[in-house]
């Protein structure tokens, strides 16, 4: 069974909501993740390598390992794993911090950049407000799912 484009639109929009909601209870999120079952189920994943402070990179790398692990098992259909960023200078965002979720199923790897800002206090915001601005996808070489002839 193949992810439909709703599925993966699901997983992505789990990534932007849990980070959306992280960025505005603690200011900052670790790496994190979301897969989609051959059932159609999303579940949330996370990381803990027992540290309080963890490394960053030490995390996605976690993640990405248990991805690999489930879609080698064939537990997994789709997989999300999102990160805090730099949008890369090439991209011309409107700010440099965002989330980027590695967003893959067969035949389907993108990275989608969700580019965000913190918004202070001022005449026209009332409160210090996180906003999320437009997202946008890179294609590339897929990691979890790799095509039959990268099998070689």
């Amino acid at each position: 069974m193949a992810a439909t484009p709703d599925q993966l639109h699901e997983l992505l929009s789990y990534c932007m909501d849990f980070a959306h909601t992280m960025l505005k209870d603690s200011g900052e999120f670790f790496p994190f993740g979301a897969t989609l079952s051959p059932d159609g189920e999303v579940a949330a994943v996370g990381g803990w390598d027992g540290d309080e402070r963890p490394k960053s990179q030490e995390i996605y790398q976690l993640l990405a390992g248990a991805f690999i692990s489930a879609v080698g098992e064939g537990r997994v259909i789709g997989v999300a794993l999102a990160a805090d960023v730099n949008v890369p200078d090439r991209y011309n965002s409107p700010v440099k911090d965002a989330l980027r979720v590695q967003l893959e199923a067969p035949g389907f790897a993108r990275f989608i950049y969700v580019p965000y800002e913190l918004l202070l206090p001022s005449l026209t915001v009332a409160e210090p407000t996180w906003v999320m601005h437009e997202p946008f996808a890179v294609e590339i070489k897929p990691m979890f799912f790799p095509l039959p002839s990268d099998k070689m």
